[in-house]
């Protein structure tokens, strides 16, 4: 459909924009039609993405975004916003003051930082001999490439209402909640639950065979809200924040993510050997062919330096 995201229809009146790796966008987006109105969840990292999200949403439902709503704090969910500029922008409050609470850094700063980001990220690219590395490297690359060229023209939007545990949404032919467990991709993460359907969008609490950064937020929480999750939801379909359409095995391969890398690194923190000699083992072999793999490295180092230092993992 464009170079950014493909569409799939996920339910009647629910739709994935699912990105394409590479392309600048990032994290997925979502559409849903409640009838007399429509919602966008979360708005890519690319202002350009987020315009051909906004036509694309219009003409499915034939209504102009009414709500658009960031599922957590991190730019490739929420840069877009500035295009939906007659919507009504929703997240948490945590996640609200976490963005209102620093001023965004300039143009000058956040492309100096991208530019050594992407040095990095070549650096990593040319020195691994893995396939796979190599290719999540690339459109690691790519997407800082483009979100370097969009710099200048970004400018930071956030939300105008907030919740603190759930909202309904009603519309003339569904509701839907958005809710909040805590925070444990982040300090806060919102999901959009649309029960009629069947159909949960996660943000990224929950992934589809793709490696979660777990740098930030809390690994403990993270685990009791899948749980949570898994309790007291009902749904067949997943829209997650970053990989393919899911379903609810999702969840539980998420948990064997989260339980499976900290208990490898701690084998790993107390052996005898150096990280450079546990990183050259490669990625243990059940998560292997998960996508965005150089993230792996991002989460083994990241633990490995707490658990080397005797730190807790941040709970």
């Amino acid at each position: 459909m464009n170079v950014f995201f493909n569409l799939h229809t996920v339910a009647d009146g629910v739709w994935a924009a699912i990105v394409v790796p590479g392309s600048g966008a990032l994290g997925n987006a979502a559409i849903i039609d409640l009838g007399d109105s429509t919602v966008v969840v979360d708005t890519f990292s690319l202002p350009q993405a987020a315009e051909l999200l906004k036509q694309a949403a219009e003409q499915l439902t034939g209504k102009p975004v009414q709500y658009v709503i960031n599922t957590h704090y991190h730019g490739d969910h929420h840069y877009g916003n500035q295009v939906f500029t007659d919507s009504q922008i929703i997240t948490t409050g945590i996640t609200r003051d976490y963005l209102t609470r620093e001023p965004a850094p300039t143009a000058e700063a956040w492309q100096d930082g991208l530019q050594q980001v992407m040095t990095t990220l070549e650096q990593g690219r040319q020195a691994t001999q893995d396939n796979r590395l190599q290719t999540a490297f690339a459109n690691e690359i790519a997407d800082k490439a483009a979100l370097l060229k969009a710099v200048p023209d970004i400018r930071r939007v956030t939300a105008s209402l907030t919740f603190s545990d759930k909202m309904m949404i009603y519309g003339s032919t569904r509701s839907v909640s958005v809710l909040t467990f805590g925070g444990g991709h982040t300090e806060s993460d919102a999901m959009v639950y649309v029960e009629d359907a069947g159909v949960l969008i996660a943000g990224d609490l929950v992934l589809s065979r793709t490696h979660p950064a777990m740098l930030s937020g809390s690994l403990e929480n993270w685990l009791r809200i899948i749980e949570q999750i898994e309790h007291e939801l009902t749904f067949s379909k997943l829209i997650p924040g970053h990989g393919e359409v899911a379903d609810r095995s999702s969840l539980e391969e998420m948990t064997r993510y989260l339980r499976a890398i900290p208990e490898y690194v701690q084998q790993a923190a107390a052996s005898s050997k150096p990280e450079a000699y546990w990183l050259e083992q490669g990625i243990p072999a059940a998560f292997a062919d998960w996508e965005m793999s150089h993230v792996f490295g991002w989460n083994f180092r990241w633990l490995y330096q707490q658990m080397k230092h005797g730190d807790e993992v941040k709970q």
